[in-house]
């Protein structure tokens, strides 16, 4: 029980420090056995401690914790929508406003979320 509550505190922590939209993944307990690693949502199994990038997502694998994930695309919220529209750039992970009738131009934006 008391394992589940600090796993639940560390988790209201890091979710509250976190400006982003996170998943977490609990550990696996097989047969009573504490986890060796963390499992990703493809299987594959990482080690304690570790952290990685993949397609705009930055993950880590913590022995009290478990899988955390979040998003690390930047979303433009305050801009003039009329006139501009969003363009996604994989490479940079964000999403920047382009003016609708010249998408060369940039639109000036205020805030981002992310």
């Amino acid at each position: 029980m008391n394992t589940m509550l600090g796993v639940l505190l560390a988790l209201a922590i890091f979710v509250t420090l976190c400006d982003a939209q996170c998943t977490f993944y609990p550990l696996e307990i097989i047969d009573g056995y504490q986890a060796r690693g963390c499992r990703d949502s493809k299987g594959v199994m990482h080690d304690f401690s570790t952290q990685w990038e993949s397609d705009c997502i930055h993950c880590s694998c913590e022995e009290n914790i478990g899988l955390v994930c979040c998003t690390m695309v930047m979303r433009p919220t305050i801009y003039d929508q009329n006139e501009c529209m969003e363009i996604f750039q994989k490479e940079s992970c964000i999403y920047i406003a382009v003016n609708k009738t010249n998408p060369s131009t940039l639109c000036e934006v205020s805030q981002y979320t992310g």
